[in-house]
């Protein structure tokens, strides 16, 4: 049997094949957005508790909150029908616009970009 942990582990060992999953589902919608694996797994600092945190950069000032969540649960579910993104995987997306991608720029101690 396999427990939660290890199986947690599994997932958080594919961060780079999740993260490519997201990219091609966001870059399908937005085109001029980047993609950027940020937080925990970024710095190499992983533990049970982790996530893939996954920062979406766009070049607009349009979001809002309501959007800002459409927008989210429409990359997943791409990621998740088109690109075979497990329906599981411990992934967090953060969306950013050019109002608040200052904040993560400060916060953020290491961003992988991540390319097709």
């Amino acid at each position: 049997m396999l427990s939660w942990v290890k199986y947690h582990f599994e997932h958080l060992k594919k961060w780079h094949e999740y993260a490519l999953k997201i990219a091609k589902a966001t870059r399908d919608l937005l085109p001029n957005a980047q993609v950027y694996v940020i937080g925990s797994v970024a710095e190499n600092r992983t533990t049970i508790y982790s996530d893939i945190d996954i920062l979406i950069t766009l070049p607009t000032n349009i979001l809002d909150e309501k959007s800002v969540k459409k927008l989210t649960i429409e990359i997943l579910m791409r990621a998740i029908d088109i690109y075979n993104l497990p329906w599981d995987a411990p992934v967090e997306i953060h969306i950013a616009d050019v109002k608040t991608i200052e904040r993560y720029m400060k916060t953020c101690k290491k961003l992988i970009s991540i390319k097709e």
